[in-house]
């Protein structure tokens, strides 16, 4: 991917007006660990009928104990849970060549999200700025 050109995306049906979110792993692990808050704003999103994204790699990180993890598990079934295939492997590890970091997963969030064109939940702020930047994208970011 070029600096500065954003990936196609695939509009799956849900049409130019529906808001969308990445979440990466500090969104899932502030639902997981009880914040209420964070479990509101997450509701509110759902409720609003929100296209929410969770890479599956995000979600690999925080889900431990699905059976002890009940808040965490009902929040996903709200989610996209978008997996990490062949294709992406490439264009991650382009992304992160050129920007100088390692994380795979701060990258196919920082991927998805220009993608999609979402504001991204995240505890990570600077390191996902970092990789938009790089991108030549600039979104939303806010805390979980």
């Amino acid at each position: 991917m070029e600096q500065g050109t954003r990936p196609d995306v695939p509009t799956c049906g849900l049409g130019h007006l529906m808001e969308q979110v990445v979440y990466d792993s500090g969104a899932l692990i502030a639902i997981d660990s009880g914040n209420e808050l964070s479990f509101r704003r997450h509701l509110k999103r759902i409720t609003a009928r929100l296209h929410v994204i969770v890479p599956a790699p995000v979600a690999a990180q925080v889900v431990r104990d699905p059976q002890r993890q009940a808040r965490l598990m009902a929040a996903l079934q709200g989610c996209d849970i978008v997996p990490f295939e062949a294709d992406h492997a490439g264009v991650v590890g382009q992304l992160l060549a050129r920007s100088g970091t390692s994380d795979v997963v701060d990258g196919f969030v920082a991927i998805k999200a220009a993608e999609a064109d979402a504001t991204v939940i995240t505890s990570d702020t600077q390191d996902i700025k970092h990789l938009l930047h790089v991108m030549g994208v600039r979104l939303t970011l806010q805390q979980p």
